[in-house]
C-alpha cells in the first residue's frame, strides 16, 4: 500500500505531466469574452456535498504566443475578436461550435486525415507565448487531477498569477500528404515538444524521444524536483479533423489517448507496470493569420477519463464522469515569427 507521502508525490507529478501534455497537445489563441458560458455545474455523488463552482470566463483578450504538439499537431494562429452578429455565427463550423459551446461529449469524428496540414503561412520558426484564460472542472473536483487542491493550484498559478509560458516552435515542410509526390506544412513535433517541456519543466526534462510521428509521440520525462523516477509518456492519435475556413483562418482538432507510466529503468525484463494515468484529450485550435509575422490561436482542451481494469478508484471516477469531459481549459496564444 502506498504511503500518503508517495500518493501525494504521484498526484503532484501527474498534475505536472498532465499540464505539460495539455500544453504540448494544444496551441491556441482564445478571445474568451465572446465564447459562450459553460453549462451549469454537475453535482458529484459522494463528494461530501461539494458542488463544483464553475469559474466565470476570464476577461483576458488577445495575449501572446503559444505552440506545441506532443502527438497533437502544433499550430500557429492569430484570432481577432469574433462578432456576435448572425452573419458571422453562420460561418462557424462544427469544430468551432464545439469550442464555443463547451461541448462535454467525446468528439464524434475519427481519423479523417493522415496529419494536420497547416497553411503555408505557418512555415518557419516562431516565438510563442501562451496564456491560460480559464480552467473548468465540469464534473466536480473529485474527478479532476489532484482534486480540489489540484484545481485551486492550477487556477492560481496559470490564471490568477498569470504564469504565461514562452517557448520556441517550428513548422516544417514534409513530403507526402494527401497528394502523391506533394508536400505539406506540418508541426515539427519532436522539436516543439522539447521546447515546451524545457519551458515548463526545465532544460533537461526530456530525457529521450522514442517516437515522434503524426499518430504517436513517446518520450521519457524527468519531473521537476530532482527525483530519479523517470516518467514514460505515450500519446496516440485516435481522432483528427480540419476545417479550412479561408486564406487567413484555419480550424483543426486532434483527439489523443495519453498514457503516463513509470519508466522501466535498466531492467528490460521487468514485468509490466500498470500505468499511472490513462486519459483522452481533445484539442480544438482556431487559428487566424494576422500578418506574415504573427498568428493567433484560440484553443480549448477537454480531458476525458478512461475506464480502468486494474485501478478500482480510476474506474469509479470514470463512472462518476458519465463519459463527460472532467477538465476543460482555454488558452490564448500568439505566435511571432523569428527572423
Amino acid at each position: 500500500m502506498l504511503s500518503s507521502q508517495t500518493q501525494s508525490s504521484n498526484t503532484s507529478m501527474l498534475s505536472v505531466v498532465h499540464t505539460l501534455v495539455l500544453l504540448a497537445t494544444a496551441s491556441a489563441y482564445s478571445t474568451s469574452p465572446l465564447r459562450k458560458a459553460p453549462p451549469a455545474a454537475t453535482k458529484i455523488p459522494n463528494d461530501g456535498g461539494i458542488n463544483q463552482q464553475l469559474r466565470k470566463p476570464s476577461d483576458r483578450r488577445a495575449a501572446l504566443a503559444h505552440i506545441a504538439a506532443l502527438t497533437t499537431a502544433l499550430t500557429i494562429s492569430n484570432q481577432p475578436a469574433y462578432s456576435t452578429d448572425t452573419t458571422q455565427s453562420q460561418q462557424i463550423g462544427p469544430l468551432e461550435a464545439r469550442s464555443f459551446e463547451n461541448s462535454l461529449a467525446p468528439p464524434p469524428y475519427g481519423m479523417e486525415t493522415s496529419d494536420v496540414f497547416y497553411p503555408t503561412a505557418f512555415q518557419g520558426g516562431w516565438k510563442a507565448l501562451s496564456k491560460t484564460v480559464d480552467i473548468i472542472a465540469p464534473c466536480g473536483f473529485d474527478v479532476f487531477t489532484g482534486g480540489k487542491a489540484g484545481y485551486d493550484n492550477a487556477v492560481k498559478t496559470e490564471v490568477t498569477e498569470g504564469n504565461d509560458l514562452e517557448y520556441k516552435a517550428r513548422f516544417v515542410t514534409l513530403s507526402g500528404g494527401d497528394n502523391a509526390g506533394g508536400t505539406y506544412v506540418a508541426a515539427d513535433r519532436e522539436y516543439n515538444a522539447k521546447e515546451i517541456a524545457k519551458a515548463a519543466m526545465g532544460t533537461y526534462s526530456v530525457v529521450d524521444t522514442l517516437v515522434a510521428t503524426p499518430n504517436r509521440y513517446s518520450c521519457l520525462l524527468a519531473p521537476p524536483g530532482g527525483t530519479n523516477n523517470l516518467i514514460s509518456v505515450d500519446i496516440l492519435a485516435i481522432g483528427r479533423k480540419s476545417e479550412p475556413v479561408s486564406s487567413d483562418k484555419f480550424v483543426c482538432s486532434e483527439f489523443v489517448r495519453q498514457i503516463v507510466s513509470p519508466a522501466q529503468k535498466n531492467n528490460p525484463n521487468a514485468p509490466p507496470v500498470p500505468p499511472l494515468s490513462v486519459k483522452e484529450i481533445e484539442t480544438i485550435s482556431i487559428y487566424d493569420v494576422v500578418g506574415k509575422d504573427k498568428i493567433r490561436c484560440r484553443q480549448r482542451t477537454a480531458t476525458f477519463l478512461v475506464p480502468s481494469q486494474t485501478d478500482p478508484l480510476a474506474f469509479k471516477k470514470w463512472q462518476v464522469s458519465q463519459g463527460k469531459a472532467v477538465d476543460v481549459r482555454y488558452y490564448d496564444v500568439t505566435y511571432t515569427r523569428v527572423v
